[in-house]
């Protein structure tokens, strides 16, 4: 059966010497693995000593594991046997919670999706709603009942306390919510919380191809749009509303809530763009599914409308890629990863708008429409691997 981290006692505070240091093994196992101790020891600057301490410590925790089939011999003095992350055992459980649409997942130590489910976002009371969440996340744990999952993330749009717990979704009409708490009663797992669209960008940081650049900026797009920062591997956060870009102006007629005209989220949402397509007759129902269908057919409003909206998506990224001047941009969420025949539009109107020279075109996330159950895993993910004995609520070696 699953086994599970328990939500209580209260978290060990995180810090201490030892703690960074197990921080830094395990990020230099996971970004170059499998490696030797010496290996290791070069590339984070501690002695052999430390990193064999730790790697005996982590290795007991189920975070990494020798693997003897890869140790090169021949060469003078005792075998050096590469040291990799343990993907094999532990998990996280994350819950993405949209305007339309609930995602949850688990996710190995790679950030690796083992399964996940999708709901319509309960509309009821926010008590109600985490209840019938929790009841699907409980589900979804008995997919992999070899597993230990240490956490459970909840990533979500609109104001996130992390200290506190909380959540206010304007779009969903929830205000103060105590999510952690209902969340942790209700699956007896420890619950973290983060903003979708940092936790998106730090899935991109952690778990992306290569080295994560030194700076990111990562946009998303769906029924929602944000954006998040990433430097030298942390995402900003701010007090909980970073990366809100909702009423950023981008030019256009199309009515937003707030009363004017051309917000981006007006313009390149899900809700606005199939609205569009109704009022032009082109779908009886405001449903991305049956507006791809219509561009399948060759409908050529439907492909008016997706082209527009890819080039005002363009527009918007190379206005934030002038103010940032990021090493990287990523681009995410299924108003770009669904429309891959229109992804040409974005870019060409992103180089026909950035001012600044130079620079690669933005690169398209790699976890397609699993970005938000990733994300949401990495919430955990993101914890453990920054602070591993405190979340797992062991003492330091």
């Amino acid at each position: 059966m699953t086994t599970l981290t328990p939500a209580g006692p209260p978290r060990p505070r995180p810090g201490g010497v030892r703690e960074a240091n197990a921080a830094l093994v395990l990020g230099a196992i996971r970004q170059e693995g499998p490696l030797s101790r010496a290996a290791i020891s070069r590339r984070v600057s501690l002695s052999m000593a430390t990193v064999s301490r730790q790697v005996a410590a982590l290795a007991e925790l189920g975070l990494v594991r020798e693997v003897p089939e890869l140790t090169r011999h021949g060469a003078i003095g005792r075998p050096r046997v590469p040291v990799d992350i343990d993907d094999s055992s532990i998990a996280a459980c994350g819950v993405h919670i949209g305007v339309t649409t609930t995602t949850c997942g688990l996710a190995d130590l790679r950030g690796g999706l083992l399964c996940s489910d999708r709901i319509p976002t309960p509309r009821s009371a926010p008590e109600d709603a985490l209840a019938t969440i929790a009841e699907r996340v409980r589900a979804l744990l008995r997919c992999r009942p070899e597993r230990t999952v240490v956490g459970l993330g909840l990533a979500t749009g609109g104001r996130v306390d992390i200290a506190e717990g909380l959540v206010d979704h304007d779009r969903l009409g929830w205000r103060a919510v105590p999510a952690r708490t209902l969340l942790e009663s209700a699956t007896g797992l420890p619950v973290h919380l983060d903003g979708h669209v940092p936790a998106m960008a730090n899935a991109e940081v952690l778990f992306g191809p290569g080295r994560a650049p030194r700076s990111l900026l990562y946009f998303y797009a769906r029924e929602v749009v944000g954006v998040a920062i990433a430097v030298d591997g942390r995402p900003h956060r701010g007090p909980g509303r970073a990366g809100d870009i909702a009423h950023l102006p981008i030019g256009g007629d199309q009515r937003c809530r707030c009363g004017r005209t051309g917000c981006l989220e007006a313009t390149v949402s899900e809700e606005a763009v199939t609205r569009r397509a109704v009022e032009a007759g082109v779908i009886a129902e405001p449903d991305m599914r049956l507006l791809g269908e219509a561009d399948d057919a060759g409908d050529p409003v439907a492909s008016r409308l997706l082209a527009e909206r890819a080039q005002a998506i363009g527009r918007a990224v190379a206005m934030l890629r002038d103010v940032v001047d990021p090493d990287a941009v990523v681009l995410g969420g299924q108003a770009i990863t669904d429309a891959p025949d229109y992804v040409d539009d974005l870019l060409h109107s992103f180089a026909a708008h950035t001012a600044l020279p130079g620079g690669e075109l933005p690169a398209i996330t790699r976890f397609g429409p699993d970005v938000q159950a990733v994300a949401a895993c990495t919430s955990v993910l993101g914890r453990l691997y920054g602070h591993p004995y405190a979340l797992l609520g062991t003492e330091n070696p």
